[in-house]
C-alpha cells in the first residue's frame, strides 16, 4: 500500500476558525480526495471558518490545486470562508500563474489569516 504524500492535522482557534495544517504533496489521488472529503466533513459540524496552512507543503499539482479550489467553493456555498496561509514560493507562484491567487486569499501566517476580518 502506497504512503500518504500528505499529511493533515486539525486544530481550532476560539471560537470558530479550523486550522487544517498540510504537510507534503497535494497531487492527484487519495490526498486530494481526501482533503475535500475533510471539508465536507468540517461543513457537516457547521465548521465554516477553516484556513489550509500550507507552510509545510512542497508541491501542488494541476489536481491539487483544483481539489482547492473546489473546496473553496463548497466552503463559500456554506456560507463561509476559505483562507490559504504561510504558502510556499514555489506553491504561490503555481497559483499566480494559474492566476488563482485572484480567487483565493492568502496570508503570510495562520494568525493573521485568523486574525483578519471574516
Amino acid at each position: 500500500m502506497p504512503t500518504s504524500l500528505l499529511e493533515k492535522q486539525v486544530e481550532r482557534i476560539e471560537p470558530d476558525i479550523t486550522v487544517v495544517r498540510m504537510t507534503g504533496k497535494i497531487t492527484l489521488g487519495q490526498d486530494a480526495q481526501g482533503l475535500e472529503e475533510l471539508v465536507i466533513d468540517l461543513l457537516k459540524k457547521h465548521e465554516k471558518k477553516i484556513v489550509f496552512d500550507l507552510s509545510g507543503v512542497t508541491y501542488v499539482d494541476s489536481t491539487g490545486m483544483g481539489t482547492i479550489v473546489s473546496c473553496l467553493s463548497r466552503v463559500m456555498k456554506a456560507g463561509g470562508g476559505l483562507r490559504l496561509a504561510g504558502v510556499v514560493e514555489r506553491v504561490r507562484h503555481l497559483f499566480k500563474i494559474t492566476r488563482l491567487d485572484n480567487v483565493v486569499a492568502f496570508y503570510p501566517t495562520v494568525v493573521a489569516a485568523a486574525e483578519n476580518k471574516w
